[in-house]
């Protein structure tokens, strides 16, 4: 059989996989000749601090960071986690909206790439996304706006992490922790809103301790929404679930399928920039050449056609299976099946014509099937070496993926500015589209790692890790319009390594730096074109020094950190040729986060964070010849800052919050000619104790301010934020 087929098998057993988990707990609570309770063998004690602070991961464990299992205060690098009960005070109903409270953290929801990062002074494509520690090939195709209430936590690692999950993420990684089952005690957790544009969700989830041995647990989440842009509703499901069987006081196993399915009809990609002789309420948000301005009156107006949609649906099966060998060592072993479905018609840009004052568009059918398999091992040492502690991580892992798409690209009628007409999408045929090519990928992925943490003394820790990877890449591309097809494959070797240290200075201060040399593929893998596969990896140095501290008796934490961030070799023209394209280009980033945590007094907490960077390609020319270097890189804002606050009454039952978020001007162009605006933005909320859980009244955006968030594919479409609304939302247990 096939590779592809086994695959598609094995997305028609994906359903079945998920009732299966309940079925094999069932089997395994039945058991009667059990051994005690599984012992913690080498865990390190969790450090916690109170309140809801999004700083750099002092509190709790972290997954994304290490396979070392260092505490988080032992790690030479910053992880900012967003907690549960973050994500329930300040009412953060998706990843982008949780994503936008982080130090330096910028994010996009355009239809084609959904929940994009900017981070330390990197555009969307140099961030990789993991569920629960598993990393696809081309993350960012996985990567979605998921709703918050399936997950228990989310980590964002802060610079390259290509020692720890494989090339790209030369900013940062992203983990989504779900939420999982637990031997402790049955939980059930609810979640209701209503709000502005019809907007409505709902989440129900728990925990059901089957035996002292087994446990399940299963989150179902739904929304929908009008949306504040012409015909742009949406709906999003999302299902997780585990199991969790702890076979003896040696042996552990557990098990997890996820489902996401979300449907947006009529995609926004953003406002176009028009004359401003065109506009009846121009907007001096935006700084553009020829006087093109956003149009205030077409805030809410969608220029896709009628029966434009962007859908997907995946499904996520994992397991994990630890064995204690001994009071010194572990053994792991993650397996893991990812496949998911995605489609788009659309019209993705639209431009102003200054002979017609109309809009011209393109427009597109595209679709995506992706498969991905990964199986990773690895050995885990806690003990001592030559006297001092030591933990030591050795491990391999393979991972396939298989992805085809057919894209379809074309023009659309042109519409008018005001009261557009949108027409439809046509369908599929060589007299509609004349680009019509169908894309086959396959990318085998074979790596080894090694990390050691070694206690120099019992104030300094030093952390090393070495990666090697072997990536096949084999691709085909089929051009129907042309009647002729290629394939072509390309081999890559990388070295990714890094070493660190932490210091600490006192129970509550810790001194910590390392050095990351990283790797970056100058495009997706299963998107090259045969050009493309052709050069080799860019490659990243950064090193990064920052401070852990507590004090105030515990009631403040505080958390710097001063980062370099280099990449070289990305693509570039020939200064001599332009339309030759090489390597040689340079991308390089400098910055500061501080991150602080307070709680004022017992009924008052304040959360505040800032990010001052500088970014700009080193070394870059476009393929007019023009020398774009000292130019700052799209959706790169120069200054990102969030303060949140909370007040609980002493007389009556009522915790007053508010927050603010601002973020800088950015260039929606490598040219830097067209300039968006910066922004501040305020929210306010109420909550009171209700019916075990807490029901909050929330204010988003309470000025209306108009505002640009993001741009997307065309430098001339700018999303915007959205308007002014009014949640009521009721969180608890029941």
């Amino acid at each position: 059989m096939s590779v592809r087929s086994s695959c598609c098998a094995l997305r028609r057993l994906l359903p079945a996989a998920a009732a299966a988990l309940f079925t094999v707990a069932d089997m395994a609570a039945a058991q009667t000749a059990l051994e005690p309770s599984r012992a913690s063998v080498g865990t390190l004690e969790a450090l916690t601090v109170e309140g809801t602070a999004v700083v750099p991961a002092i509190a709790g464990e972290t997954e994304v960071s290490n396979r070392l299992n260092l505490a988080p205060e032992e790690s030479p690098a910053t992880v900012d986690t967003i907690t549960r009960e973050t994500i329930e005070r300040r009412g953060l109903r998706t990843f982008t909206e949780a994503a936008r409270t982080l130090p330096g953290v910028t994010a996009g929801n355009i239809p084609g790439s959904p929940a994009s990062l900017s981070m330390r002074g990197f555009p969307r494509g140099n961030v990789s996304y993991l569920f629960d520690g598993m990393r696809a090939a081309d993350s960012e195709l996985v990567a979605r706006d998921f709703d918050t209430f399936n997950f228990e936590r989310i980590e964002i690692l802060k610079g390259p992490a290509s020692v720890l999950h494989g090339d790209g993420g030369l900013a940062g990684s992203v983990n989504f922790v779900t939420k999982k089952p637990s031997l402790a005690a049955n939980s059930a957790e609810g979640l209701a809103s209503i709000g502005r544009f019809n907007t409505l969700r709902a989440g129900i989830g728990g925990n059901r301790v089957l035996s002292d041995r087994v446990a399940v647990r299963a989150d179902l989440s739904h929304s929908r929404s009008d949306g504040f842009i012409d015909d742009n509703d949406s709906r999003t499901t999302q299902l997780t679930t585990g199991v969790l069987f702890e076979a003896s006081d040696r042996l552990s196993l557990s098990a997890s399928y996820d489902y996401f399915r979300d449907n947006y009809a009529a995609s926004y990609y953003g406002a176009p920039l028009v004359a401003r002789a065109a506009a009846r309420d121009p907007s001096g948000i935006v700084n553009a050449p020829g006087d093109r301005v956003i149009d205030a009156a077409e805030r809410h107006t969608n220029y896709n056609p009628l029966n434009a949609v962007m859908e997907s649906e995946s499904h996520w099966l994992r397991t994990r299976a630890a064995y204690t060998i001994s009071d010194a060592w572990e053994a792991i072993n993650e397996l893991s099946y990812y496949t998911a479905d995605r489609n788009w018609v659309e019209t993705d840009s639209y431009t102003y014509n200054d002979a017609t004052g109309l809009l011209d568009r393109s427009t597109g059918r595209i679709a995506h099937n992706q498969d991905f398999v990964s199986e990773r091992a690895y050995a885990h040492f806690d003990g001592d070496l030559l006297g001092l502690r030591n933990r030591f991580t050795v491990g391999g892992e393979y991972k396939h993926t298989t992805f085809s798409t057919p894209r379809r690209f074309g023009t659309a009628t042109s519409v008018a500015v005001h009261d557009p007409d949108r027409g439809h999408v046509p369908g599929d045929s060589a007299a509609n589209f004349a680009t019509r090519v169908d894309y086959d990928s396959r990318v085998d992925t074979v790596g080894a790692f090694v990390e050691n943490a070694l206690n120099l003394t019992d104030d300094v820790i030093l952390v090393a890790g070495l990666r090697y990877e072997h990536i096949d890449l084999d691709r085909r591309i089929d051009d129907l319009a042309a009647d002729t097809s290629e394939r072509f494959g390309r081999s890559f070797d990388p070295v990714s390594w890094r070493v660190g240290a932490v210091y600490e200075l006192s129970d509550d201060d810790q001194l910590y730096a390392q050095f990351n040399h990283a790797v970056s593929p100058v495009t997706n893998f299963v998107l090259s074109n045969m050009a493309r596969a052709q050069f080799d990896l860019s490659e990243g140095d950064a090193i990064e020094i920052g401070m852990r501290n507590r004090f105030w008796a515990n009631r403040a934490t505080l958390t710097t950190s001063l980062y370099q961030i280099k990449q070289n070799d990305i693509l570039t023209r020939d200064p001599n040729d332009p339309q030759q394209t090489l390597q040689g280009g340079r991308l390089q980033s400098r910055g500061v986060e501080v991150a602080l945590g307070l709680d004022v007094t017992d009924r008052w907490r304040v959360d505040a964070n800032l990010a001052v960077l500088d970014a700009e390609y080193a070394d870059l020319v476009d393929g007019n010849g023009q020398n774009l270097s000292g130019n700052t890189p799209i959706n790169v804002p120069e200054r990102v800052a969030n303060l949140a606050t909370y007040y609980t009454l002493a007389r009556l039952p009522f915790t007053l919050g508010a927050d603010v978020q601002h973020a800088g001007a950015f260039y929606t162009d490598q040219t830097n000619t067209i300039e968006v605006d910066g922004h501040t933005i305020f929210g306010a909320s109420v909550s009171t104790p209700v019916a075990g859980g807490t029901l909050t009244l929330r204010g988003r955006n309470l000025a209306n301010e108009l505002y640009g968030e993001w741009s997307g594919y065309s430098s001339s479409q700018i999303y915007i934020g959205a308007p002014r609304s009014v949640e009521l939302a009721w969180t608890g247990e029941f």
